[in-house]
């Protein structure tokens, strides 16, 4: 039996393909992997290679100091929860998948989502599972209906509200016009 990955990269890319394989909600996601940016960057050699010898209060700790009073200590606080969440699930899904449970509770609406998915749609959902894009955790699932979920990418994280009407408008530009028009 092959050796299991609990390396920082294998944490790193389990939390950008979690949100796209339905492990974890994206919010989830995209906030864990925020609290592990900025934590994870004062790991010691031996803890990047194996994250379950993390001691993540000391961890916090030596942030902390680092960053002084340019970070409150709820700040600090909110980063350890996510990462202990997330150094769980990722743990307990490397040891193994098939029995992964997330601490994060509730069933993700993907799974649900899922559930309820025409052959059609269960297709184009394990095709991207299959062959995510390149940044997968660029990607919001925006629900438009009942059965629908739309996927956006690539929205910069500073978009302005003059580049969401632009994007706006293409997506109108594409719609059937309305009965009354």
């Amino acid at each position: 039996m092959a050796d299991k990955d609990y390396s920082q990269t294998a944490f790193l890319k389990f939390l950008r393909e979690s949100a796209v394989t339905g492990i974890t909600k994206p919010a989830t996601a995209r906030s864990r992997k925020l609290a592990a940016e900025q934590l994870l960057v004062q790991l010691k050699s031996p803890e990047r290679a194996d994250l379950r010898i993390v001691d993540v209060d000391e961890l916090c700790s030596r942030f902390h100091k680092l960053q002084g009073s340019t970070i409150r200590p709820e700040t600090v606080q909110l980063y350890k929860e996510r990462l202990c969440g997330a150094l769980k699930d990722f743990i307990n899904w490397t040891a193994d998948p098939g029995q992964f449970q997330s601490v994060e509770g509730d069933k993700p609406e993907t799974v649900m989502v899922a559930a309820r998915d025409d052959p059609g749609q269960a297709r184009a959902r394990e095709e991207l599972v299959l062959n995510p894009p390149r940044s997968p955790h660029d990607i919001f699932p925006v629900p438009i209906r009942e059965d629908l979920v739309v996927y956006l990418q690539n929205i910069p994280l500073d978009l302005t509200r003059a580049e969401a009407r632009k994007i706006a408008a293409v997506v109108k530009a594409l719609s059937l016009p309305e009965k009354d028009d």
